[in-house]
């Protein structure tokens, strides 16, 4: 019979209409040449699978009656089929095969439907060169996946694939042209762990035609079937150039009425006029020109995977996208697929996303912008699955907005990767502790209770060590693995050395009453069954455990095993690298001033403040303590009573509570017996506390080497703001390269007895109290711009005591001032934060200190104090000094001046004179001349 004129209604069903429509059939009526041009359909054969091939000529007029019974047999009768479909010549559609290769050992799906999206719109601006696309003319694209990855059966490979269709008219000249584009842009695109490359990723054979597409609802023998995945409408937008995709529900696709657009061989698509550009191109296989792919405005290029890795889920209807969570519904149900699919090792995840969604409306209503970033940070900073863990809080707010979602989402992937925040869970842990109580306890006793049970299973040290590391990891860190560990609790605002022994109290006290607690709610339930239930005997086991581990929880010998596998579970090794490093934060009794944000705020453990003032903050004013305020200004007025020194030390003082030392300065506190530069540093510790550090005057007399060695010293300046140096003997020199290297911020090296070095950035501002001032050999600007003399200027006498020193500023002294500095210490540092919140550390010079300083550097010049006082300008060219002489004169004079002291190099001296009366000739420098001490001098200018 000729399968042309056959009635299609004469066929039962599927098979008899393919063993009518065999080739081998058609051979009887046709012409070999003539089966070989029409053969439309062939079957797959597998003999180990008893499955026979098979080659099928089905004509155009028959394929509606093919596609009604093959849909019946495979969608309705749900029997298998093994099915292929040759391609068109002529109005074929774009089809695309690509075919990964993984190493065995991946066991779940690599591309994403964010992946996909990315490849289709890749797709369609490369067809935007090749057709003149059209406003009227719609077309669909399928995408097809199998329902899960394909381990092979001999453990060599894993496969995956993608079936795509884009459904407009495009023969295989340009499919091959368009296939050599895509190979480059498409693996730059995507990430995947391939064990093949692009070249056979993408199948050439589809691209020329020459290969068979697998005909939709078919499999090859021992595999899945692709199903359909996505359905896409494209429309093209002439006003501004770009296709608007719109996403179908593939649920909704009538299959039966409609599976003919699923075929290859579909000729009811599309047909675009090619690009005029192209066409010299096209006719000569040339590939096109690489172009920048325009952006797509219409659908959000966002890459959210919420498939996570789990070999026993590959239901295709537990997949969401971030393009479907449009409501709290569909929001929800991701958030639960997620956590769904954590492993067990993976419950920090968990817990994270349930304390964060108790954090109240100050964290997500409108106005909560900074503390929302903070919550985002911490969650990125412990899972990048947790993203829809943020969108759950954001979605509380008033004027939540759910198309935002793929918008948050590119910020969630572009701003929130800094580590630098120092958020982390425990942060959001902490807030949940703080502003919604009640709710943390729930929160912490569910998770806790996990961890409970499992040690009724095993009832070891390490186990039990979980529960504890699970009720208290937000309060305990361990720093050392040495015998005892150390241990740091994390109380009053900051983190405290604490040994581990309240740790090791709590195992005796509140989890042991945590299984106390337990084991009479189960003797209540066990009460409530016959001996002879089993489930009576299950809790009976319970019970036993529980008395098992609490005896445990009060032996010395137990508790030490698991103080030990404590250690482990509760070690942070960056910890010590973090502590007190902090610039912009200040630790009072009572809380933590944040210089950056111009705020007084409860401390938070990833603050990792160690150090505290040691006194209570609060913000005083003139008209809640006058008397004291007064009693402050009266002793800086008198300590200070020139204006402009005054107003200069006390910006001074307000920046050493920032530790940044802006302005790289170290201040020389100078001044004779009784003017109050003890005092200072007295009221200076008092409100400084931990922050305050004594430096011994070696470090900055000694050898460099000295910085980074084995010196305990250097490494107790961590986090120091304000450190004082004893007073140098006199005629001790000061080593210019240790106090730049001190003054400048560079990081510099320590290390404590028995520890290894650590590095940090020191912050505290360098000052010494002295009557001596040292000596200064270097001269150069890199070191004199550094130094600012304060000059203490006042005396503080006793009542019956005569002075007779010039200075005006005589004071008798307030013998009761140490017993008031504790009094003024709150006081003294809320008025020094105010003006570092005005200043924010910056400390502006006044003439005062610097002529002071200027001064100190000449009297150290000991090349321009001699010219100073032996060379004078004449302007008389025959007046001319010659380098012996003067440099006879000069060892003369440094003899007399500074003794046996290191006179400096005769080339200092030259270079100078130089610099200051021009480059000497060979008879010498002209017009000035050496003033001899028996010489009268009538006239001298100004140097």
């Amino acid at each position: 019979m000729n399968v042309n004129t056959m009635n299609p209604s004469q066929f039962k069903d599927l098979n008899e209409f393919l063993s009518k429509h065999s080739a081998k059939l058609t051979d009887k009526t046709s012409t070999p040449s003539t089966t070989t041009l029409t053969l439309t359909h062939t079957r797959i054969p597998d003999k180990d699978l008893n499955i026979y091939g098979g080659s099928y000529i089905i004509p155009q007029e028959n394929l509606d009656e093919f596609y009604r019974l093959y849909y019946d047999h495979i969608f309705v009768k749900k029997k298998k089929e093994y099915l292929t479909e040759t391609q068109l010549e002529k109005k074929n559609a774009l089809l695309v095969d690509f075919d990964f290769r993984y190493s065995y050992d991946v066991e779940t799906r690599q591309h994403t439907k964010e992946n996909i999206l990315d490849m289709i719109l890749l797709y369609l601006e490369e067809l935007k060169e090749i057709f003149l696309f059209e406003e009227n003319k719609p077309f669909n694209i399928f995408i097809f996946e199998k329902p899960d990855v394909n381990r092979l059966a001999d453990k060599s490979l894993t496969k995956d694939g993608i079936h795509m269709m884009i459904c407009i008219e495009v023969d295989h000249v340009l499919q091959l042209m368009l296939r050599e584009k895509i190979l480059d842009k498409l693996q730059e695109a995507w990430e995947l762990p391939l064990l093949n490359n692009w070249e056979s990723v993408l199948d050439e054979g589809i691209s020329k035609g020459k290969t068979n597409w697998q005909l939709f609802g078919s499999r090859k023998p021992g595999n899945e079937a692709y199903e359909l995945t996505n359905h896409f409408i494209i429309t093209f937008d002439k006003n501004d150039g770009e296709f608007m995709m719109d996403e179908m529900k593939v649920e909704d696709f009538d299959m039966k009425n409609n599976f003919y657009k699923l075929s290859a061989q579909n000729t009811n698509i599309p047909c675009f006029e090619l690009n005029p550009k192209i066409i010299d191109k096209y006719n000569q296989r040339l590939q096109l020109k690489n172009n920048k792919v325009k952006k797509q405005t219409a659908i959000s290029k966002t890459k959210l995977n919420l498939i996570v890795d789990d070999e026993q889920n590959d239901n295709d209807d537990e997949y969401i996208s971030i393009n479907d969570i449009t409501n709290k519904e569909t929001l929800t149900k991701g958030m639960d697929l997620i956590l769904k699919r954590l492993k067990p090792n993976e419950y920090e995840v968990k817990e994270t996303h349930l304390y964060t969604q108790i954090l109240p409306e100050k964290y997500y209503e409108p106005g909560s912008h900074l503390l929302n970033r903070q919550v985002a940070f911490a969650l990125k900073h412990t899972d990048d699955r947790l993203f829809l863990s943020w969108i759950m809080l954001r979605s509380k707010a008033s004027d939540f907005d759910y198309a935002t979602i793929p918008s948050l989402y590119n910020d969630w992937k572009k701003y929130f990767n800094t580590s630098k925040t120092g958020v982390t869970r425990k942060s959001i842990m902490y807030w949940a502790k703080q502003d919604a109580f009640e709710e943390y306890e729930k929160v912490l006793e569910s998770t806790v209770d996990y961890f409970i049970e499992e040690t009724l299973e095993t009832q070891t040290e390490f186990d039990i060590a979980q529960v504890l590391h699970q009720k208290y990891k937000d309060r305990y860190v361990c720093v050392s693995y040495d015998k005892k560990g150390i241990w740091y609790v994390f109380k009053n605002h900051r983190w405290e050395p604490d040994r581990g022994l309240s740790l090791r109290l709590a195992i005796s006290k509140e989890i042991h009453n945590l299984y106390s607690i337990r084991r009479t709610n189960l003797e209540n339930e066990y009460h409530h069954y016959d001996q002879s239930d089993d489930r009576a005997a299950y809790i009976k086991k319970k019970m036993k455990a529980m008395s098992d581990i609490m005896y445990k929880l009060k032996r010395t010998n137990d508790k030490n095993n698991i103080m030990r596998e404590a250690m482990e579970l509760f070690y942070d090794k960056e910890f010590i690298k973090h502590m007190d490093t902090k610039k912009h934060l200040l630790c009072f009794n009572n809380g933590v001033i944040d210089f950056n944000a111009k705020e007084f705020r409860n401390g938070y453990p990833q603050d990792y403040i160690t150090k505290t003032t040691r006194i209570n903050y609060e913000q005083f004013t003139p008209e809640s303590c006058p008397e004291i305020i007064a009693q402050i200004h009266d002793f800086m007025d008198k300590l200070f009573p020139i204006p402009e020194l005054n107003k200069y030390m006390w910006n001074h003082l307000a920046s050493c509570l920032i530790g940044t030392n802006k302005n790289q300065t170290f201040n020389v506190y100078h001044g004779s017996g009784s003017n109050g530069k003890s005092i200072l540093a007295d009221v200076m510790t008092c409100v400084l506390g931990d922050y305050k550090g004594t430096v011994p005057i070696t470090l900055v007399t000694e050898k460099r080497n000295a910085i980074g060695g084995t010196s305990s010293e250097i490494i107790q300046l961590k986090g120091i703001r304000y450190a004082v140096m004893q007073e140098p003997s006199k005629g001790v020199k000061l080593n210019e390269g240790i106090m730049k290297e001190l003054t400048g911020g560079d990081p510099i090296q320590g290390r404590a007895l028995y520890s290894e070095s650590e590095t940090f950035e020191p912050q505290f501002n360098l000052v010494v109290c002295t009557n001596n001032l040292f000596d200064i050999e270097s001269n150069d600007d890199g070191t004199w711009r550094r130094i600012r003399k304060c000059d203490f200027v006042s005396k503080f006498i006793d009542d019956d005591e005569q002075y007779t020193d010039e200075t005006p500023y005589i004071f008798k002294k307030d013998k009761t001032l140490k017993e008031k500095i504790p009094v003024f210490a709150p006081v003294f540092a809320s008025m020094l934060v105010k003006i570092a919140f005005e200043t924010e550390g910056n400390v502006p010079d006044c003439e005062y200190v610097l002529n002071a300083s200027n001064k100190y550097r000449i009297g150290q010049d000991h090349i321009a104090a001699f010219v100073s006082e032996n060379i004078i300008k004449t302007g008389d060219t025959r007046d001319r000094v010659k380098k012996q002489e003067l440099a006879n004169h000069f060892k003369y004079w440094f003899t007399q001046e500074q003794g046996n002291k290191k006179m400096p190099k005769g080339e200092e001296l030259y270079m100078y004179m130089d610099k200051k009366f021009g480059f000497h000739k060979p008879t010498g420098w002209h017009g000035v001349k050496i003033v001899y001490p028996d010489e009268n001098i009538n006239q001298v200018d100004d140097l």
